[in-house]
């Protein structure tokens, strides 16, 4: 083997290695947000089941937390939460009861969540979606 061929092999290793303890450090970071819970559907008509969806989570880091839902055309219908302290160890937990920040009913459809954190400058939309139904009112049968 000529020398070239020795020094591009061990600028090769030497490369590999780098990588590999850059890759390793990646993964050792906390996780932006773990542990996440989305209620899939809900239908807040006040009959005691299913009338709130929770968002909750875990930080990986102390942050301050917004979470908003978005509608289906991406506009806020709703702040849970604006600069919440966020502690790694503790859960995040939130509720929402259909209604908008007019506290007016939200309108069925599917609403997605989005997390922002403070001090690490990200912005974050949950995979899991909120589908929010609103059952037809129980109406009185008339026989005639």
């Amino acid at each position: 083997m000529t020398t070239r061929a020795t020094l591009v092999l061990a600028a090769l290793f030497v490369a590999t290695v780098c990588a590999v303890v850059v890759t390793q450090r990646i993964k050792d970071r906390p996780a932006v947000l773990r542990r996440v819970h989305v209620t899939p559907v809900f239908t807040p008509n006040r009959d005691g089941y299913r009338d709130r969806a929770t968002v909750r989570f875990l930080v990986g880091r102390n942050d301050r937390v917004s979470v908003a839902l978005l509608n289906g055309r991406g506009a806020i219908v709703r702040r849970l939460a604006q600069g919440r302290r966020a502690h790694r160890c503790c859960y995040v937990r939130l509720r929402w009861y259909g209604l908008t920040d007019a506290s007016r009913r939200a309108p069925a459809g599917t609403y997605r969540v989005r997390v922002a954190l403070a001090r690490r400058d990200k912005t974050i939309d949950l995979i899991q979606e909120i589908r929010l139904r609103r059952p037809a009112p129980h109406g009185r049968a008339v026989s005639r």
